[in-house]
C-alpha cells in the first residue's frame, strides 16, 4: 500500500472545495434557502436560539454572498445579500422570539431567566 502524501491530501481537499463551489454556483437563486440551517427550537431558551441563529445566519450569509458575487458581480453585493436573503430570516427570528417570550410569560416563567417569576 502506498503512503498518503501532502499532495494527495491537498488534491482531495481542493476537490471537496471545488465541488462545493460548483454545487453552490449551480443552485438556482430560488433554492438558496437550502443553505439556511437554523430552525427556532421552542424547547430551548431564547438566548440559546439567538446564539445558534447568529452562527447559522453568518454561514448562510457567506454562501449567499459567494453566490451573488459569482452571478451578479461584486457591486452592491452587501446590500443585495442583506436585503434579499438576511432580512427575511431576521424578521422571522423576531416573530419566533416574540412567540417564545409570550409563551414564557403565559406559563408564569420569567422572560429574562426562564425561571418562575415568584422565586
Amino acid at each position: 500500500m502506498s503512503e498518503v502524501t501532502k499532495e494527495d491530501i491537498e488534491s482531495v481537499l481542493t476537490g471537496i472545495v471545488s465541488r462545493g463551489k460548483e454545487e453552490l454556483y449551480s443552485t438556482p437563486q430560488s433554492e438558496l434557502d437550502k443553505y439556511y440551517y437554523f430552525q427556532y427550537d421552542f424547547t430551548r431558551s431564547k438566548e440559546w436560539n439567538l446564539y445558534r441563529f447568529t452562527d447559522l445566519l453568518d454561514l448562510y450569509k457567506r454562501q449567499c454572498r459567494a453566490w451573488e458575487e459569482h452571478h451578479n458581480g461584486m457591486s452592491c453585493v452587501v446590500e443585495r445579500v442583506r436585503d434579499t436573503y438576511l432580512m427575511p430570516k431576521i424578521r422571522q427570528f423576531i416573530v419566533d422570539f416574540k412567540k417564545r417570550t409570550n409563551e414564557l410569560e403565559n406559563s408564569g416563567l420569567s422572560v429574562s431567566k426562564n425561571t418562575p417569576k415568584h422565586q
